[in-house]
């Protein structure tokens, strides 16, 4: 039976680190799983996880060239901000009174 352990567990000298899914017998599954210290895990034909398909179209197609509708042309100047103009040096050494 493949179970999870939810705990650290040391058997001997098998060594179980938590989160770890492994295949034990069904007598010793049974006992750490009414201990909690392990939960079931379904056998992987069991398993609802769909198959791969390799011929499937991909889920995230790549996008158009160019903006939104396709264009390649760019945008207009007109609609870009204008650049910002920049702030007078002012020389702030020549305020300091000594």
């Amino acid at each position: 039976m493949r179970i999870q352990a939810l705990k650290t567990l040391l058997d001997g000298n098998v060594y179980t680190r938590k989160g770890a899914v492994v295949e034990v017998d069904d007598f010793k599954a049974k006992e750490l799983i009414a201990l909690g210290y392990a939960v079931h895990i379904p056998e992987p034909e069991e398993s609802p996880a769909a198959p791969i398909s390799f011929g499937a179209p991909e889920p995230f197609p790549e996008p158009p060239a160019g903006g939104p509708g396709g264009s390649v042309t760019p945008a207009s100047s007109s609609q870009e901000a204008p650049a910002r103009q920049r702030r007078p040096y002012k020389n702030r050494a020549a305020k300091s009174g000594s």
